[in-house]
Order: structure tokens, then sequence, then C-alpha cells
């Protein structure tokens, strides 16, 4: 009987050591900034989107940047929500907790409307999204960039993070491998930052109540970055290139 529970002993002690040594040690929760919750008006009007439809948009609020690692935490962390997966960035290890100025990846949709509730926000539509995205442009939105044409990746200026010259290999062309920190590249004409690149990025579509990514991301040829590319995700479902911003 006290070899059994030696045994046991022995076992028990195994197990609680490697648990200990599975343990990971994250940094401390930073406070927000001020930058993390800038939203800028937009205006309402009309305007023909990327399906050719003319719709009135009401005047709203659109989130300046992409939703980053520290402001999902902080929201995360006051509802509950649990922390999203590592996206396995080589050379980014604990991107969640060691890179805050980056946008938040791995999260959900449901899991983003449950966080940007926490401050009365949203996702945006479809239509609010493209209407701020093509603000300042002219003529048919469908395969035109936020800022209007695409300047060569092989020339300094890019605007945006993406696979620069559609070939994985050369992603980093535009100065990032992976995901950018939030005001890396120029404003759009309505004041935004990364309207198209960096993360692609979740909008409700009110017609179907289903949710599409838009903008195109760093894992994204430059076509995905025009108005009028489209995909489509599951309320559950998380991707290693898709963020959100909110809406108000």
């Amino acid at each position: 009987m006290k070899g059994y529970l030696r045994v046991i002993l022995v076992v028990f002690c195994t197990v609680v050591i490697a648990c200990e040594e599975e343990q990971e040690t994250v940094s401390a929760a930073l406070p927000i900034e001020v930058e993390d919750t800038v939203f800028i008006s937009i205006p309402g009007g009309t305007f023909v989107n990327s399906t050719g439809e003319t719709v009135g948009i009401q005047s709203f609020q659109l989130q300046k940047v992409e939703v980053n690692n520290r402001l999902y935490r902080y929201l995360a962390d006051q509802s509950g929500l649990p922390h999203p997966a590592d996206p396995g960035f080589p050379e980014m290890d604990g991107y969640f907790y060691e890179f805050s100025d980056y946008p938040v990846v791995n999260v959900s949709p449901g899991k983003a409307e449950t966080a940007a509730s926490l401050i009365g926000a949203r996702l945006p539509t479809r239509n609010e999204w493209e209407y701020a995205a093509s603000l300042g442009l002219t003529g048919n939105i469908n395969e035109q960039y936020p800022w209007g044409a695409l300047s060569s990746a092989e020339v300094p200026g890019v605007p945006a993070n993406y696979m620069a010259l559609n070939i994985w290999e050369q992603r980093d062309l535009d100065g990032f491998m992976y995901t950018a920190p939030g005001g890396s590249y120029p404003l759009s004409n309505g004041g935004l930052v990364d309207m198209a690149g960096n993360v692609a990025e979740m909008v409700f579509c009110v017609a179907d109540s289903s949710i599409h990514i838009m903008g195109g991301s760093w894992a994204q040829v430059e076509n995905a970055m025009t108005l009028g590319f489209i995909r489509q995700i599951g309320h559950g479902d998380i991707t290693w290139y898709t963020g959100f911003r909110m809406a108000k």
C-alpha cells in the first residue's frame, strides 16, 4: 500500500512540475492610449457602392485605426472574453501581449461585437465601410483603392501593407513581413488608417445578416484591397489576417 501511494505521489509531482514548466509569463496589460479610441465623424450622404447600388448613408463615427492588441486586451478583460490565440508569426512570439500597437487577429466576429459593445460601439455595416473608404473617389469604386490608384511596390511610398508584387516571399517589400503597427501608412481621404491592407476588416452585411471581410490584408494580393473585393466569414471563425475597427 505504501509503495502504491509512493507511485501516486511521484506521478502527481511529475504532473505538477510539467504543468509549471508549461506556464507562460505574459506582460502585464498596458493602459489604453488616447489614439486607440479616436473615432472620426463621417458625414452622411449618398453614394454608389461597389455592387452598383445607390445607397443613402446617415452620419456615423468610425474608429480611426484598427483595433490593436492593447485595446482588445482591455475590452476582453472587461467583458470576460478569452484572449485570442497566438498567430504564430515567426520572430513575433507573444504577438497579442508583446506587440501592443499592432492590430489584433484571431478574433471571431461574435467576440468582436461583444468587445465593441462594451464602449457602445459595433461593427460597421458593409455600406458604411465602403462609403468611408471611398470618400474623395470619383467614378466606379469597384476596382479602386481608398486612395485611388495603387503605387508600385518597387518604389518608396507604398500606401499599404499587403503581399507586394503578389509574391508571398516578397510581401515584406512594403516594410513588414506580417502585420504593421497602426499608423504606419498614409491616411485615407476620410482621415482613416489602414482602410486597405494590414488586416482585413469584418463588417456586417445588413442584407443577409452575414459578416463580410473587406480591405485586404498583409497576406493577400493587391486586388484584395480594392473596394469591390469581398469575402464572407462565419460568426465564430477566426483567421490570422483578419481584424476589425469599430463604428458608432
